[in-house]
Protein backbone atom coordinates (compact mmCIF):
# COMPACT_ATOMS: atom_id res chain seq x y z
CA UNK A 1 0.00 0.00 0.00
CA UNK A 2 1.24 3.62 -1.15
CA UNK A 3 0.59 6.14 1.39
CA UNK A 4 1.36 10.22 0.05
CA UNK A 5 1.69 12.41 3.49
CA UNK A 6 2.36 16.04 2.73
CA UNK A 7 3.14 18.66 5.48
CA UNK A 8 4.54 21.81 6.12
CA UNK A 9 7.94 21.55 8.63
CA UNK A 10 8.59 25.17 10.49
CA UNK A 11 11.22 23.40 12.94
CA UNK A 12 13.53 21.74 10.70
CA UNK A 13 16.47 23.47 10.09
CA UNK A 14 17.76 21.38 6.84
CA UNK A 15 16.84 19.14 4.00
CA UNK A 16 18.64 16.21 5.67
CA UNK A 17 17.03 16.79 9.17
CA UNK A 18 13.71 16.76 7.53
CA UNK A 19 14.51 12.83 5.58
CA UNK A 20 16.29 11.72 8.46
CA UNK A 21 12.94 12.66 10.70
CA UNK A 22 10.79 10.99 7.59
CA UNK A 23 13.40 7.84 7.47
CA UNK A 24 13.10 7.29 11.09
CA UNK A 25 9.33 7.94 11.38
CA UNK A 26 8.48 5.90 8.12
CA UNK A 27 11.48 3.43 7.21
CA UNK A 28 14.31 3.33 4.87
CA UNK A 29 11.97 3.62 1.90
CA UNK A 30 9.84 6.51 2.65
CA UNK A 31 9.84 8.93 -0.27
CA UNK A 32 10.87 12.46 0.87
CA UNK A 33 10.71 15.57 -1.54
CA UNK A 34 11.58 18.85 0.01
CA UNK A 35 10.13 22.10 -1.33
CA UNK A 36 10.05 25.72 -0.96
CA UNK A 37 6.12 26.50 0.93
CA UNK A 38 4.58 27.65 -2.18
CA UNK A 39 5.89 28.19 -6.63
CA UNK A 40 5.99 31.71 -5.24
CA UNK A 41 9.13 33.40 -6.63
CA UNK A 42 9.73 34.72 -2.81
CA UNK A 43 9.10 31.52 -1.29
CA UNK A 44 11.45 29.87 -3.74
CA UNK A 45 14.18 32.50 -3.19
CA UNK A 46 14.10 32.17 0.55
CA UNK A 47 14.12 28.35 0.26
CA UNK A 48 16.95 28.66 -2.09
CA UNK A 49 19.47 30.78 0.52
CA UNK A 50 18.42 28.51 3.10
CA UNK A 51 19.94 25.71 1.17
CA UNK A 52 22.86 27.81 0.70
CA UNK A 53 23.69 29.06 4.02
CA UNK A 54 21.92 26.70 6.70
CA UNK A 55 25.07 24.36 7.09
CA UNK A 56 28.28 26.92 7.16
CA UNK A 57 25.89 28.71 9.66
CA UNK A 58 25.44 26.46 11.53
CA UNK A 59 29.09 25.16 11.93
CA UNK A 60 30.14 28.89 12.64
CA UNK A 61 27.40 29.16 15.35
CA UNK A 62 28.08 26.45 17.02
CA UNK A 63 32.36 25.43 16.27
CA UNK A 64 33.14 29.44 16.80
CA UNK A 65 31.04 31.05 18.29
CA UNK A 66 33.92 33.73 19.33
CA UNK A 67 34.25 34.27 15.89
CA UNK A 68 30.50 33.41 14.72
CA UNK A 69 29.80 37.35 14.20
CA UNK A 70 32.59 37.29 11.53
CA UNK A 71 31.75 34.39 10.09
CA UNK A 72 28.35 35.41 9.47
CA UNK A 73 29.77 38.53 7.99
CA UNK A 74 31.74 36.57 5.32
CA UNK A 75 29.06 34.22 4.54
CA UNK A 76 26.41 36.78 4.02
CA UNK A 77 29.15 38.96 1.73
CA UNK A 78 29.86 35.07 0.00
CA UNK A 79 25.89 34.66 -0.64
CA UNK A 80 25.80 37.61 -1.78
CA UNK A 81 28.22 37.38 -4.07
CA UNK A 82 26.81 33.95 -5.24
CA UNK A 83 23.31 35.50 -5.82
CA UNK A 84 24.86 38.61 -7.88
CA UNK A 85 26.28 36.31 -10.37
CA UNK A 86 23.12 34.10 -10.78
CA UNK A 87 21.21 37.67 -11.31
CA UNK A 88 23.81 38.98 -13.78
CA UNK A 89 23.28 35.38 -15.49
CA UNK A 90 19.65 35.61 -15.41
CA UNK A 91 19.99 39.14 -17.01
CA UNK A 92 22.19 37.45 -20.23
CA UNK A 93 19.66 35.12 -20.86
CA UNK A 94 17.07 37.55 -21.04
CA UNK A 95 19.16 39.38 -23.21
CA UNK A 96 19.87 37.05 -25.65
CA UNK A 97 16.11 35.88 -25.67
CA UNK A 98 15.00 38.91 -26.78
CA UNK A 99 17.81 40.04 -29.01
Amino acid sequence: MQVTIKYNDDTSLSVEEVVRQATNNYGKYAEVRVMPDSSNAHDMIYFGIQQIITHTQLSSFYGDKLGYQKSLKTLRAETIYKITEIIDQVIIDNESKVL
